[in-house]
């Protein structure tokens, strides 16, 4: 503890506060890389001390296993999310949102615990979801209380930043975690929001690969071009991607209100059993779609699977995805979501290679083109899509039919329905998340906040003689003038005196005479965006401050320097 108080204190006392912002971030990043390889490897660890001699079935009761192992991780996950942690549920990423859409909430310590651990039992007892929306939800929570520890006020960056350096360590795609942040969460292209989603991510995902090593995540290679005869039908697959993304957006409502309506007689941490246990019925029939679906996903952009199977792997997983996710276990459906989008590629890809022979049709580039259409479907993010296709894979042979289809299937859907998945669920859970308004944390705040209370003030009764002298005295370069009743009436400045000077205006000539009358001022109560505004208008750097209910009475004074200094002091949200 004595160490991070004297890392907290070299930080803020050695760099100014933009950098620290930057530092404090690249420290979020390292330590969400690690706990994101943590992740994986616990993840990889008791998925085969579950599974590794499943396959081998030598009596009727082995045929029992699969389905208890899954039904008592979704229960132990769902237990802990409901009485520890209800947070911690689904995705992830709509809390996230929420959380960086409105002021004062946050992502408590307890909820990044409960995430971790029952995302790691349901993924390692085969339930499918993905780990990816879990460590986005996981490294905003590291994100914003690390940063309050090392000093840091500045809450909403330290919260996006952290949630993309999570996807960039849980995939291995920092540029895709940086556009994630600016495209679908923060939704802000500005280089505040910009450099430190950039040092996270990257710090992220450099810890990541020196700790698990440098790797793609997907293995895939096209060796075939595609020629422009092709596009029309990559344009096919952007649409279909729109409309059934469309479809699996409604239907993971669905399964919500499912759970709701037909179990609600029983307890709610118990739903995650009920998911657990007909997952591991279908497991038995269809085990490629259990689990986050790693080893599926890359079979079919192998073309491992025959062309009457993958249909069966889609609708299982489908299925169980929906099955899972309406239970509230703490999982998300951003892997879900590119493995479906693989599978109904091919599925078209197959077809269209069986009707058109002649064009020698690669099912495999479909396949890798519509995970990032399906997932531009539900998510609303194009170019978040269309850079993690390129990071996972290393494959830029196929940028202008993926790009192709990401735009067109964004367009299908967004005709079809309104707003990403995350933003719906949002909205089924009662949040109604409006478009952030850059100047809106100014509002928040008032001018008695920032203003300088004690004020240099000169009498009206004065002479030029004796204001030059006092100007002498002084570094300002203007003072507000009070009448013997200690009413404001006037300022003078420098500018004034030079005036009176040239136009040989006598000394002893009282300055209520010269001073100008023409008053810049805000009320007490105005808030600091109006200020802004008024600074603006006027083109000063310096304005009064009144009481609004007697403008006569001078309360302070505020520059733009106090503004600025305010932002930088201030836990603001942004």
């Amino acid at each position: 503890m004595h160490e991070l108080i004297r890392l907290r204190r070299f930080i803020t006392k050695s760099f100014d506060y933009k950098t620290q912002i930057l530092i404090r971030v690249a420290i979020i990043g390292v330590v969400i890389g690690a706990v994101a390889v943590g992740l994986r490897r616990a993840t990889e660890f008791l998925f085969d001390f579950f599974y590794k001699d499943y396959y081998v079935k030598e009596h009727w009761y082995d045929w029992l296993y699969l389905p208890l192992v899954c039904m008592c991780g979704g229960l132990l996950a769902t237990y802990l999310t409901v009485k520890f942690a209800p947070d911690a549920a689904g995705s992830g990423i709509p809390h996230v949102k929420h959380v960086l859409g409105a002021n004062k909430l946050s992502i408590s310590l307890k909820t990044v615990v409960v995430k971790f651990f029952g995302n790691l039992i349901v993924l390692a007892t085969g339930l499918s979801c993905g780990r990816e929306g879990p460590s986005v939800q996981i490294g905003a929570g590291i994100g914003a209380k690390l940063s309050k520890l090392l000093g840091g006020k500045h809450r909403k960056r330290a919260i996006a930043s952290g949630a993309g350096a999570g996807l960039a360590a849980a995939f291995n795609t920092p540029i895709a975690g940086v556009m994630f942040v600016i495209e679908e969460l923060d939704k802000n292209f500005s280089s505040t929001a910009l450099g430190p989603a950039i040092v996270g991510s990257v710090s992220a995902a450099i810890t990541c690969r020196i700790l698990a090593g440098d790797f793609f995540t997907f293995h895939f290679q096209s060796d075939m071009s595609v020629g422009l005869a092709e596009l029309p039908f990559y344009a096919l697959n952007g649409v279909l991607a729109g409309i059934f993304g469309v479809y699996f957006q409604r239907s993971v409502l669905w399964s919500l209100d499912f759970y709701k309506k037909y179990l609600s007689q029983i307890p709610k941490w118990s739903w995650g059993a009920v998911a657990g246990l007909v997952t591991g019925i279908v497991g038995l029939w269809i085990p490629q779609a259990l689990g986050g679906g790693h080893s599926t996903l890359e079979g079919v952009l192998a073309g491992a699977y025959s062309w009457w199977f993958i249909p069966v792997i889609f609708a299982g997983k489908y299925f169980l995805t929906l099955v899972a996710y309406g239970s509230g276990i703490p999982g998300g459906i951003f892997m879900p979501a590119l493995i479906l989008g693989a599978l109904g590629a091919s599925i078209l890809g197959q077809s269209l290679d069986y009707v058109f022979p002649s064009l020698d049709i690669n099912p495999a580039n479909f396949a890798f083109v519509g995970m990032g259409a399906f997932f531009t479907a539900i998510s609303r993010a194009p170019i978040t899509s269309i850079v993690m296709l390129f990071e996972l894979t290393g494959n830029y042979q196929l940028v202008l039919p993926l790009m192709f289809a990401c735009i067109i299937a964004n367009i299908s859907a967004e005709r079809l329905k309104q707003g990403s998945i995350y933003e719906n669920l949002l909205q089924k859970s009662g949040v109604d998340l409006k478009e952030y308004a850059p100047p809106s944390y100014l509002e928040s705040f008032s001018v008695e906040d920032v203003m300088t209370k004690k004020v240099d003030t000169i009498s009206s009764v004065i002479s030029l003689a004796e204001a030059k002298k006092i100007f002498s005295e002084t570094h300002h370069s203007g003072f507000p003038i009070l009448d013997p009743a200690g009413k404001l009436v006037g300022v003078i400045t420098k500018q004034d005196l030079q005036k009176a000077e040239l136009e040989q205006i006598s000394s002893a000539t009282l300055i209520s005479q010269v001073m100008s009358k023409d008053l810049k001022f805000v009320y007490s109560s105005d808030n600091l965006h109006t200020a802004i505004l008024r600074f603006y208008e006027n083109k000063i750097g310096r304005l009064l401050v009144v009481d609004q209910n007697n403008p006569s009475k001078l309360l302070g004074i505020m520059t733009r320097s106090d503004i600025i200094n305010f932002e930088a002091s201030q836990e603001l949200d942004y």
